[in-house]
């Protein structure tokens, strides 16, 4: 009886008594740690060059605009660059860099037989990693966003209503971001238990951001009877984050996409009747680009519908939930040493 009072009254004893779902948290803290480097600055500048780019290019014609003018077109340039770059494949792509050795770099330096021979389940490892990666992606990408909209501020020397339309995009692309991160943080943490090759894992990792942003964009311009024949839309990962991005930008106040962004939006997602012959004829100046009421701005183009916009927002939820599933499973099937 004395030695059980012992063990109950030890450090040991007192931790196995706490409930082992509330533990996930120690592992999700020592991997913030680890995935904190001074590589962030370099990663944060990577992730502002389109901008900056963009921003000293333009600089003397944007001055040349109206106040009007102005802010249609920066609102329209920061809804595609978002949405293409900074909650697109840039996000995407710090999320695989950043976490794709998250279980191989703690199996192959031992650590991992440590963890796991804690009283500390398989699962509860992996949500330490998923949440860990989640967190430092997202706070990366609020620090773009940000920084994106103060250099625009100071190169472009932006009027205070301008400014204050784009940044009231922030928060909704910001959800659609929430999104995007959960989907790829999934598949990263997934193919990290399930292979150990970082060169295999990597390229596989290039594939599906290349897959998910590209490969329904090739077949629609392709063949867009081919796209819509044999529905292929309901595989397309670009439609649904499309689908997303546009159901999160209607509740912005200066959410609201002019043809041009839909034309763009409709090129690179298909949420939008439109195809490269349509953002040509935007360039281009045809007759048929304007409305004939006003002369100057084209009527709206023609939304899909392929899939109701809510439904492709928890589709993109569920393939993070079940590619997580799969990770969990891999986890505890692993053989550690």
């Amino acid at each position: 009886m004395g030695k059980v009072l012992d063990k109950l009254m030890s450090l040991e004893g007192i931790r196995g008594l706490m409930p082992r779902e509330m533990r996930f948290h120690v592992v999700m803290a020592k991997s913030l740690r680890d995935l904190m480097s001074p590589w962030m600055v370099l990663i944060v500048i990577l992730g502002l060059l389109p901008v900056v780019i963009f921003s000293l290019a333009w600089r003397e014609s944007f001055q040349g605009m109206s106040l009007e003018m102005q802010t249609h077109s920066l609102v329209g340039y920061f809804m595609i660059v978002t949405f293409m770059w900074l909650a697109g494949f840039y996000l995407a792509y710090v999320i695989s860099t950043r976490g794709v050795d998250s279980i191989t770099k703690e199996d192959s330096e031992g650590t991992l037989l440590i963890m796991v021979s804690k009283p500390i389940s398989r699962f509860q490892f992996i949500l330490g990693k998923f949440f860990a990666l989640l967190l430092i992606t997202l706070f990366l990408e609020l620090i773009i966003l940000f920084s994106s909209l103060l250099l625009f501020w100071g190169v472009l020397g932006l009027d205070p209503d301008t400014f204050g339309a784009v940044l009231s995009l922030v928060p909704w692309i910001f959800l659609y971001s929430i999104i995007v991160s959960l989907i790829f943080d999934s598949i990263t943490i997934a193919i990290s238990t399930l292979l150990k090759n970082r060169v295999v894992m990597t390229v596989i990792l290039t594939v599906i951001i290349v897959f998910v942003f590209i490969a329904g964009m090739s077949i629609r311009l392709s063949s867009y009877d081919t796209y819509e024949n044999y529905h292929l839309y309901y595989l397309d990962g670009g439609y649904h984050l499309g689908n997303a991005y546009t159901l999160f930008l209607d509740g912005a106040e200066s959410g609201r996409m002019t043809p041009q962004i839909q034309a763009w939006l409709g090129i690179f997602t298909g949420t939008y009747r439109a195809g490269a012959g349509t953002v040509l004829t935007m360039f281009l100046g045809s007759p048929e680009s304007f409305d004939p009421d006003i002369g100057a701005m084209p009527p709206s183009l023609e939304k899909t519908n392929y899939v109701n916009r809510a439904l492709s927002a928890l589709l993109c939820l569920a393939v993070a939930a079940a590619v997580l599933g799969v990770a969990k499973v891999a986890m505890e099937r692993k053989e550690v040493h």
